[in-house]
């Protein structure tokens, strides 16, 4: 059994403290960039009925299971495994930690590429005339800039984390989540002024039938829910280790995935209508990718219209703050997973630090490196999913509610959690598409790993590395297990 263990300040004070930093856990540069693009792309108006089935059919449940996880157990993702499903299964936690771990070494990245264009547009770069596919590619293309704004972003993170839950992850939160929302409204409302803007609003709230009865339309926003609410990443049972002991998990759970929904839609209220209103082919800009939309067109637009200078400020301010909500709340599961095998607050952040330095510093310098490495581990996301439902499948899902979801929850309806029985199969659809559509990419040769300049979004690469992961920590259950002993003691 795990052994008690005191930690200082290691308590969100409130619930409130916990609602703002969940929330910031899910709100990330995916709402802000992505969200806006998978939706344009998918039928705007149809794309929402899809991505409101996958928020209870996939986020909910999901959310869910890790709050049992983190707060019955009071162990971080490897610990909790270990207590809720036996020691054996240790090393299934561990898997799921490195997924998210993996995504935090260059989750940081992206940062950095936030607060260079932030900075662009306070210094007065963003000009009419500004070539800005020529300064993405020559910032993108320069090493050592990577390199340099990564390690601000991940001192920026440490900073906070250093800090503790309640003056740290708690504060911070409670000054970022508020104003991502009011620099969202703010541009919302800026770009709804726009000549033409009612065509990008028209094009995102009508209902086609065509796209309603397209089987991509789903998948995409099923996939779209799961990389945004940050169901099944192990985020949400971290953040609940340090939750009082009768503190709700249902509510909790849809309010946060409906506050990362309302996020993501106040973001398209204002890159599609500025879209809409003066790229000369919108649809052509919103398909450029995430990179493309964001750093090319969107950083186009800005430098073009009128006032759009003070746009591109507040909208990168709100990358830059989702982006290090985010980050925070990863760097968190990482420190919480060292605490549970005796570290100390600002030893683990430190080693969970350094390790995003070593590990984060191949995609700060080779984009091609970082693009591998979101392809593998984002969609790797997805079998972390897939081992919450699994797990909580095998303890029960009707006892989970029972025992652990019922009886402190304002919100008593049962069905949304008992949609969890259903995830394997959503998993197998969604992560199916994902392969089937990756083999169509590389025919004949999908099977090919290196090198990764040429094979980056194969199944061979996806599948070795998580092989390789699989694997380590399969070997190293027991010593895991082993390590794993000390329980976060909560007061009531």
């Amino acid at each position: 059994m795990a052994e008690q263990m005191k930690g200082q300040n290691e308590q969100w004070s409130s619930r409130w403290g916990l609602v703002f930093a969940a929330i910031g856990m899910a709100v990330g540069t995916g709402n802000i960039w992505r969200f806006p693009r998978v939706c344009a792309t998918n039928g705007g108006g149809a794309f929402y009925i899809a991505y409101f089935f996958a928020l209870f059919l996939w986020a909910v449940p999901l959310l869910c299971a890790e709050a049992v996880w983190g707060k019955t157990a009071r162990m971080g993702v490897v610990g909790s495994f270990k207590e809720m499903l036996g020691r054996k299964w240790t090393w299934i936690g561990g898997w799921v930690a490195w997924c998210c771990l993996a995504i935090t070494f260059y989750y940081a990245v992206v940062i950095g590429w936030c607060l260079r264009y932030f900075l662009y547009a306070l210094t007065g770069v963003m000009k009419p005339g500004l070539d800005t596919e020529g300064l993405w590619k020559a910032f993108i293309t320069n090493p050592t800039a990577g390199l340099v704004f990564f390690l601000v972003s991940i001192l920026a993170a440490l900073a906070i984390s250093m800090l503790g839950v309640q003056n740290g992850l708690e504060k911070a939160n409670k000054i970022m989540i508020p104003s991502i929302f009011v620099l969202l409204i703010f541009l919302a409302i800026r770009a709804n002024f726009l000549p033409n803007a009612w065509k990008g609003l028209e094009y995102m709230f009508t209902v086609r039938m065509e796209d309603v009865l397209k089987a991509k339309t789903y998948l995409e926003a099923f996939t779209q829910a799961a990389w945004s609410t940050g169901a099944g990443w192990g985020l949400f049972l971290t953040y609940y280790v340090y939750t009082k002991k009768n503190e709700d998990i249902l509510l909790n759970s849809v309010t946060t995935a409906f506050a990362d929904t309302t996020a993501a839609s106040l973001a398209s209220l204002c890159v599609i209508p500025t879209i809409f209103a003066f790229a000369p082919d919108p649809m052509a800009a919103v398909k450029a990718g995430n990179n493309g939309m964001t750093f090319v067109h969107l950083t186009r637009l800005f430098s073009e219209i009128p006032g759009g200078v003070i746009m591109a400020i507040a909208f990168f301010a709100a990358l830059i703050m989702a982006a290090l909500s985010s980050e925070i709340a990863m760097i968190e599961l990482g420190s919480r997973i060292l605490a549970d095998a005796g570290f100390d607050r600002k030893k683990a952040t430190w080693v969970i630090g350094i390790a995003c330095v070593v590990c984060g510093a191949p995609s700060a310098m080779d984009n091609t490196f970082f693009e591998n490495q979101d392809w593998v581990w984002g969609v790797g996301l997805l079998i972390s999913g897939l081992l919450f439902s699994l797990g909580a499948i095998r303890y029960g899902v009707k006892k989970i509610w029972v025992e652990f979801i019922e009886p402190c929850s304002d919100l008593k309806v049962e069905w949304m959690w008992s949609l969890i029985k259903l995830f394997p199969l959503w998993f197998v659809i969604i992560f199916g598409w994902w392969v089937k559509q990756s083999i169509e990419w590389y025919p004949g040769e999908w099977y090919k790993f290196l090198p990764l300049a040429k094979y980056t979004y194969t199944p061979g690469t996806m599948f070795v590395q998580w092989g390789l992961a699989a694997v380590v920590f399969f070997v190293l259950n027991g010593w895991l297990a082993d390590i794993m002993k000390y329980k976060l003691q909560i007061k009531d």
